[in-house]
């Protein structure tokens, strides 16, 4: 159990509620700051005060924090989302409350930090470096070789990420993007040698520095890095799920992790588990749903009572053996009609099915998570089953499009 344990916690963003609910069960008063337009009627419902941002700023969110903690006390504030994280942190070390610390939050959210902190530690290590120029870009290429992946710094939602086969398509792609020196708008990237394996992620809880292994989650991507599903559990041997377990153990550790959720994502190398990148925070994209149904954690229950004083191994018994959440991704164009909801939703062992896309919509290139245009979600009693079920729910959703102009197409660049 913890030992100073929390009676009030400030929420920072998200539009989601299913952690403020947690918080409630678990008898904490909840507090709340963010953009305006993450409040719901449901967050309405759940908080006991908010001071709601016009737009998000994490500067103004800390003051605002610090100005509030001094009329509605709050002994942690926390988030789950990637955009909100670093505030958290921030507000709790302006404070001087007791969470992961700023440095540990820094290094997860900065990939290029994270390898540095990492650099020289014995766990699975991957060459990589922060570049802010083709020249740099060029010399690592040059020190390392071919393939090599190239990601934005502080990215998310699987977006901007590119694989880099050769030098073609290194002069090709160092043309078309924005580095630091470019102007305006350009940020930092970090480029990696380009891992060869399957993809998995690590769901865990921490608790005073010790990591609990909660599932291991298979993880599929399309030809843009970008996730189109998971299933929980992963099809795997025991021994590949121990090295998977040992590796995220010790990179946590090495990152000084020391509660909460984390998510921590790897690709098993012929050489043994790699790190791609962790998180203090749980997966998306359902995955602390697949996490409950087939493996009978209820993540944000665990973080909550851990944080109100209680033991924090909280488990119920699975609904399934497996559950598995795919998406769809349609073709490029401009949507001109939808459909298949209900008979998706029909099928069997499909919890879930919906569609994003709407008539009128420009569905672009699938970049990024937020360019997927529908999902489905499926239990069965065993991985192949409910992958089978949800990719079956996926083909009964309908997006039809018609090609866009070459001057309406969006820009890829």
């Amino acid at each position: 159990m913890r030992t100073s344990a929390v009676t009030s916690v400030l929420f920072v963003g998200g539009k989601r509620t299913e952690a403020l609910e947690a918080a409630r069960n678990a008898g904490l008063r909840v507090v709340y700051t963010g953009p305006v337009s993450d409040m719901s009627e449901r967050h309405r419902e759940l908080v006991d005060a908010a001071v709601l941002l016009p737009e998000f700023s994490p500067r103004v969110a800390v003051r605002v924090a610090v100005a509030l903690h001094g009329i509605v006390p709050f002994d942690l504030a926390y988030s789950a989302g990637d955009a909100y994280l670093q505030a958290a942190a921030q507000i709790n070390q302006e404070l001087g409350l007791r969470a992961n610390p700023l440095r540990t939050v820094s290094s997860v959210n900065d990939k290029s930090l994270m390898r540095e902190v990492l650099r020289g530690i014995p766990v699975g290590q991957v060459a990589a470096a922060q570049v802010e120029s083709p020249l740099d870009l060029a010399e690592f290429t040059s020190a390392n070789g071919f393939p090599v992946i190239l990601k934005p710094r502080g990215g998310s939602a699987s977006e901007d990420v590119h694989l880099i086969s050769d030098q073609d398509g290194l002069t090709a792609l160092a043309e078309r993007l924005a580095f630091p020196g470019g102007g305006r708008g350009a940020a930092p990237w970090v480029v990696e040698e380009y891992l060869e394996g399957r993809e998995f992620s690590v769901e865990t809880h921490s608790a005073a520095g010790e990591h609990l292994i909660l599932a291991v989650t298979e993880k599929f991507k399309n030809e843009n890095f970008v996730e189109i599903g998971h299933v929980v559990p992963a099809r795997i041997t025991e021994e590949e799920r121990a090295a998977l377990a040992e590796e995220t153990r010790s990179v946590l550790t090495a990152l000084g992790v020391e509660e909460g959720p984390g998510h921590t994502e790897l690709i098993l190398t012929a050489a043994g588990p790699r790190l791609v990148e962790t998180h203090t925070r749980p997966g998306g994209d359902a995955i602390v749903e697949l996490v409950k149904l087939a493996a009978g954690y209820d993540i944000h229950e665990m973080t909550f009572s851990w944080l109100s004083g209680k033991p924090a191994d909280v488990s119920h018994e699975p609904v399934a053996g497996a559950a598995a959440i795919w998406f769809l991704t349609a073709e490029q164009g401009r949507v001109t009609a939808v459909g298949g909801e209900a008979e998706a939703g029909a099928g069997e062992g499909v919890r879930f099915a919906g569609l994003s896309a709407a008539v009128g919509d420009t569905i672009p290139e699938v970049r990024g998570s937020a360019d997927r245009q529908g999902e489905a979600l499926a239990v069965g009693d065993d991985a192949d089953s409910a992958l089978r079920r949800a990719r079956a729910a996926i083909g009964r959703l309908r997006v039809e499009v018609e090609p866009l102009t070459p001057a309406a197409a969006p820009d890829q660049g």
